[in-house]
């Protein structure tokens, strides 16, 4: 048998973890030089106040080579096969430490791939390679279609602040500013593994969410029918209703999923920030 394993990074819902069996590693989160673990002992809630009430933003950061060790040796103590995709390797040193366990490892029967992605764009690919492992395929198999897949994923959000972004450091003062009093919501994509800003939008963020979406199934226009995810961060749960049903009466997907993005994801965009993700025809 083959065991498909993630990082918390993944953000899809707690039954499609259940339901195939898919074993998650927790990444870090630090508040105020403590360390917390992703889905385990934080949630986005909590960054959420810690920011309102500090002004400082979490750090995110990878575990260490030992713990992947650990977590890899506990899959393989079974005997099955494992295969294991987690956070771009152009974003995190996540999957440096990855393949570093493994060569320390030894073993066969790991296999690891980079997905080129974060959040659900990571899980996307773990649920084919779900699919792929019911199918009867090796850990091999599985691993080199995941590396095929992964240049045919479409992940993408629009952020409603540059709050978290600048203190961050990914965006200057004057553009955080700007883009607040202009009410510029930027469009950020993974291409080729980095998140690019490609795009942007002027309103309010429940106005221009659904421009950002006609303008993503219109650019990526081969989506593989099968699932669509539409992850975010937000608090307004009928507004995110509202957007997984005009994404379903565009009858393009067999299923649309709406999903809460975890800490790791949340440090980094803060609240209101909505994406839709899905895997395009190779």
């Amino acid at each position: 048998m083959v065991r498909i394993c993630t990082d918390s990074c993944v953000d899809i819902n707690k039954n499609q973890i259940e339901e195939n069996n898919i074993a998650v590693f927790p990444l870090a989160v630090i508040l105020n030089d403590k360390e917390y673990l992703d889905g385990v002992n934080i949630t986005p809630k909590e960054i959420f106040d810690y920011v309102e009430k500090t002004g400082q933003l979490p750090k995110t950061a990878a575990r260490s080579i030992e713990d992947f060790k650990h977590f890899f040796e506990d899959l393989l103590a079974s005997g099955d096969e494992v295969v294991y995709m987690g956070i771009s390797s152009k974003l995190s040193s996540a999957y440096s430490y990855a393949c570093q366990a493994k060569e320390e490892i030894g073993s066969d029967k790991l296999f690891i791939a980079d997905s080129k992605s974060l959040s659900t764009g990571i899980g996307l690919l773990v649920l084919y390679a779900c699919q792929l492992a019911k199918s009867g395929l090796s850990g091999k198999e599985i691993c080199e279609k995941i590396k095929l897949q992964a240049d045919y994923n479409q992940a993408s959000f629009v952020v409603d602040k540059l709050d978290y972004l600048y203190k961050g450091g990914r965006c200057s003062a004057m553009a955080r500013f700007g883009a607040n009093l202009l009410k510029i919501k930027p469009r950020l994509e993974l291409v080729d593994g980095k998140i690019e800003n490609t795009g942007k939008y002027m309103g309010k963020f429940n106005s221009v969410i659904y421009k950002y979406i006609d303008d993503m199934l219109r650019l990526h226009n081969k989506p593989r029918r099968e699932l669509c995810f539409i992850t975010h961060t937000c608090q307004d749960e009928d507004f995110v209703k509202d957007v997984v049903e005009y994404v379903k009466g565009k009858n393009i997907f067999d299923e649309v999923v709406s999903s809460v993005a975890g800490s790791t994801i949340s440090c980094h965009c803060g609240e209101n920030t909505l994406g839709i993700l899905y895997l395009l025809e190779e």
